[in-house]
């Protein structure tokens, strides 16, 4: 899958299309990229010889151009945050569409161009220069971590952002449509939990569910204490996952199946309240739907048993991001929560880097006739046992009659 497809886009007014990266964590965009690379050659001549010769001194230091972007209505922000990046003292990571991750140090001045005519937009010109002279031994970085402390900000940004839009004080019709609401969403984590966790898990899941169906009616009157509760029944799912990737897919359907509805016509206050409390409980669960997706991607690579494969984890990450640039470019999130999704976004793809190198890629073999699963992965892993593997890998449909066609194996 290209980048472009991996990452959200925007298109600009003439026609050209900006594609995700960052610095440091700080996203901007950006559609047009140029490397210098080449050798760090000196060239002899001498007089009265007429053939030079040429002195090879190593790779020169690969030098990285990115016309970068910041657009939107929080553009000043982005660019603020952009400036305080680069003039960071050291060198940062750079997270680029299509060179991947990168350490590098910033390589001169860096001109920022903002005309009248197209309001919204700054223009960044930058050069990276690669930076790998720490050869000392370090302490590799804890990608788990970082992604665990992005996550837990953005469901902070999100439960203050929760607790500013819904409220139920006035006609008792917004408590009952609350309490209908959030009984729903309740039952579907319940339901969720009863096919991902293990028995233990779920029965102390089952324990705090029941606690906050029976305090329901106080909860959605203290709507931090509300979204601190799912949270903790979240935090417990995960803590308990037997399934990771059925969790990761249930977490998908919630995503997409609170997608926000067109604006309709409402007449009346109370009208307005419920429909801007039925928003503002769609974005609670889709942005609680993210972060939970970037923990259980985190536990799944942990398992070469759940994700065996480099390419399954990027197919992951890939699906989680497009979802994550669904959020940040659809629905126009509060600027705080926009920046703590967009920190969880860049540790997903830290993690997922950092930890997929350590699983298996994957290959084709094609045998020329009908085989045995047996015969097939004897000589392609030398080890007859792992036929069930190969079936498996393959959906194939009888283990005696492996067809003549491109398998997936595991190199």
């Amino acid at each position: 899958m290209a980048w472009r497809e991996q990452l959200g886009t925007i298109t600009l007014d003439d026609g050209r299309v900006l594609v995700a990266g960052s610095f440091r964590g700080v996203g901007f965009r950006t559609v047009n990229s140029e490397i210098k690379v080449g050798r760090r050659n000196v060239i002899n001549e001498f007089p009265q010889r007429d053939l030079p010769y040429v002195d090879d001194l190593g790779r020169r230091a690969r030098r990285y151009v990115v016309e970068a972007y910041v657009i939107g209505d929080n553009y000043l922000d982005d660019r603020d945050d952009l400036i305080d990046a680069l003039e960071e003292k050291g060198p940062g990571e750079l997270i680029h569409p299509r060179y991947g991750v990168l350490k590098v140090a910033l390589d001169g001045e860096v001109p920022i161009k903002e005309t009248p005519e197209a309001g919204g937009i700054a223009r960044l010109t930058i050069t990276f220069v690669e930076d790998t002279s720490d050869l000392l031994p370090k302490g590799s970085e804890n990608t788990v971590a970082n992604l665990e402390t992005a996550t837990n900000a953005a469901d902070e940004a999100t439960e203050s952002c929760f607790a500013s839009e819904f409220t139920v004080e006035g006609p008792s019709v917004l408590s009952l449509q609350a309490i209908k609401g959030f009984t729903a969403n309740i039952a579907g984590v319940l339901g969720m939990a009863r096919q991902v966790t293990s028995v233990g898990g779920l029965a102390e899941i089952v324990r705090q569910v029941g606690g906050m169906t029976g305090k329901l009616a106080a909860l959605i009157r203290t709507p931090v204490v509300l979204v601190q509760s799912l949270r903790s029944v979240f935090a417990q799912l995960v803590q308990e996952l037997r399934q990771p990737l059925a969790a990761f897919d249930e977490f998908q359907s919630v995503f997409f199946a609170n997608r926000r509805s067109p604006a309709g016509a409402f007449t009346g206050s109370t009208r307005a309240r419920s429909l801007v409390n039925a928003t503002a409980t769609a974005d609670l669960q889709r942005r609680l739907a993210l972060t939970n997706q970037a923990r259980i991607l985190a536990v799944a690579i942990s398992n070469t048993d759940v994700v065996a494969t480099k390419e399954k984890a990027i197919e992951l990450r890939t699906a989680l991001l497009a979802q994550i640039d669904e959020e940040l470019e659809v629905n126009d999130p509060p600027v705080e929560v926009a920046r703590t999704l967009t920190t969880v976004r860049a540790a997903v793809v830290r993690d997922v880097a950092a930890r997929s190198e350590f699983l298996q890629k994957t290959s084709t073999f094609t045998p020329l006739a009908v085989l045995p699963a047996v015969v097939v992965a004897h000589r392609v892993y030398q080890d007859a046992s792992r036929a069930d593997e190969l079936v498996d890998r393959n959906a194939i449909a009888h283990p005696a009659f492996v067809p003549a066609r491109a398998l997936e194996v595991l190199q």
